[in-house]
């Protein structure tokens, strides 16, 4: 497979993907990887194709002309490239392959990807995603506050878990907006925090996704939950004022209370915070939100 990873972020996005389906070797934004999941979970990937040939720029005509396009034809077909300008020159050589063929432009059972680079990769779609996080936007839910995590930043940190089927704990969870993805996803949740407002906030937007877990109020440095994984965006700035506790320590505290129990934690970071725990701690990517504020984002495991 191909996944056509998000330029914004490539780091990121094959963390992302190599979570789920294992470790692939990257060219550009070109993910190579045999694996086969419920894609539609993936936040920054574009689309996945199935790998049909690579080549020069120079050999895609001939490519083309030889390729046995009837096995994977199936009913339409249509050329796309991230350069337009050759997908006409190129729809001939299926037009003329296979039986009967035509053509169709839109939701086409055939949809063909040439990707041009140092090297021409084709591929044939299998996976589009529908962007949909805008209309989960946290201004949008009945449950609001200002510095709430974008849906599309909180499903990446959910699949950086790599777990497929379980349990998601954000200690954190503010107004759920990781707890919201992981539920989407088809995971349980559940979700605590020291402040009763974001509680509150998180009550509403449970119901509002009619979700199903846990919500608790209370504090991470102490709270206990068995879970496949934690999954969090600890409190900074702010929010980390309003509980008069030390940024740095409260990470720390919080780990070492979660170390006895918990395999595997995800969490972001500002870029100036040090993330000290009994942990194995690896960098995973990094978070440009503004001029004044840089994120990294860990992956941290027991083993």
């Amino acid at each position: 497979m191909i996944f056509v990873l998000s330029g914004k972020n490539v780091e990121l996005a094959r963390a992302e993907v190599e979570a789920l389906g294992g470790k692939g070797r990257l060219y550009d934004n070109f993910l190579f990887l045999d694996a086969k999941f419920d894609y539609s979970r993936l936040a920054y990937t574009n689309k996945v194709l199935k790998f049909l040939f690579k080549c020069k720029k120079s050999d895609l005509k001939n490519k083309f002309e030889s390729f046995n396009w009837k096995n994977v034809y199936k009913n339409n077909f249509c050329i796309r490239s991230n350069k337009t300008k050759y997908e006409k020159d190129f729809a001939k050589f299926v037009w003329d392959s296979v039986d009967n063929p035509k053509v169709q432009l839109v939701n086409s059972d055939t949809e063909i990807w040439i990707y041009f680079g140092k090297d021409v990769f084709v591929g044939k779609k299998v996976y589009d995603r529908e962007e949909k996080f805008q209309k989960r936007r946290p201004d949008l839910r009945p449950g609001f506050y200002p510095v709430s995590i974008k849906p599309k930043l909180a499903r990446a940190l959910v699949n950086l878990s790599g777990v497929r089927k379980g349990m998601i704990w954000d200690p954190f969870c503010g107004t759920s907006g990781i707890l919201i993805e992981a539920w989407l996803m088809g995971l349980k949740v559940i979700g605590s925090d020291l402040d009763p407002k974001m509680i509150e906030a998180s009550k509403k937007n449970f119901k509002e996704f009619d979700m199903k877990g846990r919500l608790k109020l209370g504090d991470s440095r102490k709270l206990k939950y068995k879970c496949d994984a934690i999954v969090c965006d600890p409190p900074y700035g702010r929010r980390a004022s309003l509980h008069k506790t030390e940024i740095e320590k409260l990470y720390k505290k919080f780990l070492e209370n979660v170390y006895g129990f918990v395999d595997k934690v995800v969490l972001m970071a500002p870029n100036n915070v040090k993330v000290v725990s009994k942990y194995k701690k690896r960098l995973v990517a990094v978070d440009y939100v503004h001029g004044g504020l840089t994120r990294k984002i860990y992956v941290l495991t027991r083993d």
